[in-house]
């Protein structure tokens, strides 16, 4: 993420990040705990792909709401290094 008036690059704070999984995983806990008992052909798979869902969707939801954020460390820049021509080929 890009600060709009700086340019600076923005990352979620480690906090905000971790409150957003553990509450994501309890959601989707507490939606394979509510359909666990599920009938019918499907009834194996549904809680799995409910929990899922609800993962995928209170996860983010925490993270946009309660996320500060803090500048992003910069990447080290890596020279890259020619490759050297074989020995017995090309000039010296």
């Amino acid at each position: 993420m890009e600060c709009p008036h700086c340019h600076t690059a923005l990352q979620a704070t480690t906090g905000g990040r971790s409150v957003a999984v553990w509450l994501g995983l309890g959601a989707g806990w507490l939606a394979w705990w509510l359909t666990r008992d599920a009938g019918g052909p499907l009834g194996a798979v549904l809680p799995e792909l409910y929990a899922i869902l609800a993962f995928g969707i209170v996860s983010p939801l925490v993270l946009i709401f309660s996320a500060g954020l803090q500048i992003a460390p910069v990447a080290p820049v890596v020279d890259v290094i020619p490759s050297q021509p074989a020995h017995g080929g090309g000039h010296h």
